[in-house]
């Protein structure tokens, strides 16, 4: 049995979905694709490693998507899979990468011009061809024109954050039971990079070769790149590369340091040392008069070398040379947010429009997780993919909900994604919308099209509580969109409006400059999942270790209030911004 990730697994399944819309298959078979790639992207156990009736037993799993994983586990693919991708010609994924192209405009350029790859697709719209096709014009091809100049146009290098997380954390009791002691990952890793190139490993062990050979027959190992006596490289079965290194306990701490970088972080340390009279290198920190290296000043943990260096811990997720030496020398680093301090979500998605899980699910979830409380929402009608939901189904939604979370004892209300039009409006007029639970406003269609001058327009709206992916990013596939985010926050935070840090993987939308843009601007941050599963509500970590980067800390996080706080901030910023609505009102209408 082949021993793939979830995410590896996911991809098949989400390219299954992709090929059936080029071809021009069934929605809901198309969907049932989606839906199941989606739950097992987020499923905290292996999927091809689950017996089938665990599997049948998870909701949106049924028997074809079993009897497919089964055959994954075993060849690494499934046969409709590959009769699939012998009828679709490759390259029409690659479009699909592509902003502005969806399958039936992919099957389009192919059938019409033979565009296969974004490489022809370039030539043709430089060429000015695209325009003369049913449902182009010279607007979209000169958007698809600046969508195919982007170096990210249709290609991924790196691995996404939390792919490399899942991958390294099942490694990690592997490496345990081989014999490795206090086995870590470093690297850009555990400094919470948005992606990965390769996963670095720290163990204790014995130095002797042994514990290396046996890392390196791994069944998850593909292939090895090279094998000493402490150190390993090997590519894995997922394609990323893999380093273990092997060092003594009493070096610990200085090689977790020294691996985890970043190498401007770790230059900024040695020169701190050197001004001191003293050396540092993975083995630990020495007195330069300390020849031979004998008597290590701090190594057995990184605690004790920054002390020994006259800084507090700095957290791996602030090692990048952005100032946080200079704060750790004076006492003033900020305690980060952790996951204890979050209480609850806002933004995430049932069976109602297009998540996988019901209301009963997703809420008893939260509760699993040990959230307090959470908004459970879906899609607004105007998003006719997502098959969103009117207000008379959200009022309805919202009755079933207060049942639910009486019965669950976990405290929840209904929060809707409500769509920014292109004219910067809200979906719902003024009477239904201000009896929304919670508002998270989104740019979902046209992003190209003035999204800051929408975005603006949006948070005129007293009841736009929390923008949602702002830069509407999707990293490796489509660039963020050219934001003026001073701007932006300005106009947030006289109105009190929110900014989310979006947990999808391919989203970390706010990245963490621009959240920490936001909190210096005074505009409150809330952390989301929009998870489209029941599982994927454990992507609140990915949010979490955004804002760490972002050195935000429990204050700065709505997440951190209790329900009823946060539906009394609801309450008052709604208010608030209402007043500021009507004097703005006032002073134009004087005006004129």
């Amino acid at each position: 049995m082949q021993k793939l990730s979830n995410s590896s697994v996911a991809a098949l399944l989400s390219e299954m979905a992709s090929l059936l819309e080029l071809e021009g298959g069934d929605y809901f078979r198309v969907r049932a694709y989606q839906k199941a790639a989606q739950i097992i992207a987020g499923l905290p156990e292996e999927a091809v490693s689950l017996p089938q009736v665990r599997l049948t037993g998870i909701r949106g799993i049924g028997k074809g998507i079993a009897s497919h994983l089964a055959r994954i586990a075993v060849s690494g693919t499934f046969p409709e899979l590959e009769e699939m991708r012998r009828k679709v010609p490759r390259g029409l994924l690659e479009l699909l990468g592509v902003e502005g192209i969806g399958p039936r405009r992919a099957r389009l350029l192919y059938d019409r011009l033979g565009v296969d790859s974004v490489a022809k697709l370039k030539e043709k719209a430089l060429a000015g061809e695209l325009r003369e096709l049913e449902g182009f014009g010279p607007k979209v091809e000169e958007n698809i024109k600046a969508s195919v100049a982007s170096p990210s146009a249709g290609t991924t290098e790196r691995t996404l954050w939390w792919e490399a997380l899942r991958l390294a954390e099942a490694l990690l009791p592997r490496v345990a039971e081989l014999g490795g002691e206090k086995p870590a990952y470093a690297g850009s890793l555990r400094r919470g990079r948005e992606t990965v190139g390769d996963i670095d490993m720290v163990c204790c062990g014995r130095m002797d070769g042994t514990l290396i050979a046996k890392f390196s027959r791994l069944p998850e190992v593909l292939r090895v790149l090279a094998a000493g006596e402490t150190r390993a490289s090997v590519v894995l079965r997922s394609g990323l590369q893999c380093d273990l290194r092997v060092v003594p306990e009493a070096s610990y701490g200085a090689a977790l340091s020294y691996f985890t970088g970043s190498k401007e972080h770790n230059v900024r340390l040695r020169e701190r040392a050197l001004k001191r009279g003293l050396t540092l290198s993975e083995y630990g920190l020495f007195r330069l008069k300390d020849k031979g290296r004998k008597r290590p000043v701090a190594s057995r943990t990184e605690e004790d070398v920054y002390r020994a260096l006259g800084l507090d811990y700095i957290p791996p997720e602030l090692r990048e040379a952005g100032g946080e030496i200079e704060l750790a020398a004076r006492g003033a680093l900020p305690r980060l947010v952790e996951m204890g301090d979050i209480k609850g979500d806002f933004h995430n998605h049932t069976s109602l429009s297009d998540g996988a899980d019901s209301m009963r699910d997703m809420l008893a979830a939260a509760g699993g997780l040990g959230l307090e409380w959470t908004f459970l929402g879906d899609h607004s009608s105007s998003l006719g993919v997502a098959r969103g939901l009117d207000f008379k189904a959200y009022e309805k939604s919202r009755g079933e909900l207060v049942a639910l979370s009486a019965e669950l004892g976990v405290a929840a209300a209904r929060s809707i994604e409500m769509e920014v039009d292109r004219n910067g409006a809200l979906e719902f007029p003024a009477e239904e919308i201000g009896r929304v639970d919670l508002v998270v406003a989104a740019v979902h269609s046209a992003l190209k099209r003035e999204p800051q001058r929408r975005l603006l327009e949006a948070m005129k709206n007293p009841c736009s509580d929390i923008i949602a992916h702002a830069s509407g990013r999707q990293l490796g596939r489509r660039d963020p969109a050219p934001l003026d985010y001073d701007e932006l926050f300005a106009a947030a935070a006289a109105s009190g409006t929110a900014f989310e840090i979006n947990g999808q993987p391919e989203r970390q939308d706010l990245s963490d400059v621009a959240a920490r843009r936001a909190r210096d601007a005074g505009v409150k941050i809330a952390l989301t999942t929009d998870a489209h599963s029941a599982a994927q509500l454990a992507y609140l970590r990915q949010s979490l270790t955004v804002a760490r980067r972002a050195g935000l800390t429990r204050k700065d996080v709505l997440n951190s209030l209790s329900f009823g706080e946060i539906r009394e901030w609801v309450r008052s910023r709604r208010a608030k911004a209402g007043r500021l609505a009507s004097a703005k009102g006032r002073d134009l209408k004087s005006r004129g």
